[in-house]
């Protein structure tokens, strides 16, 4: 899993901010397959950023492009 900051995100790839998406975040877990596209980059934030960083390992477990994005 690569990790960025928020201030260089440069646009590229689907940021999901998991403080307004995917409440709770299990249901993006649970149901990866109906959100998420295995062709596409993800960038995960949140304020702690501890539920970005667990979702983030466990999407690239399953195969998923993930960047975990701090403050």
């Amino acid at each position: 899993m690569k990790t960025i900051k928020k201030k260089d995100y440069d646009g590229r790839g689907v940021f999901i901010n998991l403080e307004t998406a995917f409440k709770p975040y299990e249901n993006l877990l649970n149901n990866h397959y109906k959100y998420l596209d295995k062709s596409k980059k993800y960038f995960f934030y949140c304020n702690s950023g501890k539920k970005a960083k667990k979702v983030a390992l466990i999407l690239e477990a399953y195969g998923y492009d993930t960047t975990l994005v701090v403050d």
